[in-house]
């Protein structure tokens, strides 16, 4: 079974969920009011590649905002440990980066290829949007909501959706410049009963491995007794 991964080589937040982590509504977030949504801005202001975090193929592209849903193709582990099926959508990559991809209905992406580019379509500044719900693929892919955000808009969202920190697992290649806050679970990065590689321990990160280093040391010098 695949793990599902973090599908790009930066991760930086700029923009977290609309949700708090009660599932209470933040009516003060920008345009995520009531959702589970981030968006990611990759390295810079540029735009960066994202990389697809298993086996998936493409539902449907839609609208100005250059809108795809993605459905993993098997159940793929997630940073919870829970194996599941998944629909995940992205937006604002660029036409000419769509149509270089091939993305339409029925193309499948392997995990590890390019399979989506931040980008502007609908949207000011390069970015991408991003929402994971449970698959399969059902109606459009996501509602309308009752809820409006800052700007009076009506709020839409993925169908049976779930928190991305939940879903993807941050690879010890991906170089973490923003995590919004949110809790990452890091293939290199955390222990899960005592929490010793968590960012607040860095200090203890570094006397674990100071104290591994001499004992390696010692260890080197009794061989060549």
């Amino acid at each position: 079974m695949q793990n599902c991964k973090f599908f790009m080589e930066y991760m930086r937040v700029t923009q977290g969920y609309g949700r708090y982590s009660n599932g209470s509504v933040d009516y003060t977030s920008y345009s995520h009011t009531g959702s589970y949504a981030l968006d990611l801005g990759g390295r810079d202001t540029g735009k960066d590649w994202l990389f697809a975090p298993c086996d998936m193929v493409v539902k449907r592209v839609y609208g100005d905002y250059n809108a795809v849903w993605f459905e993993t193709l098997t159940e793929v582990m997630c940073a919870d440990k829970k194996a599941r099926k998944l629909i995940i959508m992205l937006l604002h990559i660029d036409d000419a980066d769509l149509q270089s991809l091939g993305i339409t209905p029925g193309k499948v992406f392997r995990q590890g290829e390019k399979f989506y580019r931040e980008g502007s379509a609908g949207a000011v500044g390069n970015h991408v949007h991003m929402e994971v719900g449970l698959a399969p693929f059902t109606g459009t892919g996501w509602q309308k909501t009752a809820l409006k955000d800052r700007r009076g808009a009506y709020v839409w969202k993925i169908n049976s959706q779930l928190k991305p920190e939940d879903v993807f697992i941050v690879g010890k290649d991906v170089i973490v410049m923003n995590s919004g806050g949110y809790d990452w679970y890091q293939e290199d990065g955390r222990d899960d009963e005592i929490g010793l590689l968590k960012e607040e321990n860095k200090d203890l990160k570094a006397t674990v491995a100071c104290y591994k280093s001499i004992l390696d040391g010692i260890d080197n010098l009794l061989s060549q007794v």
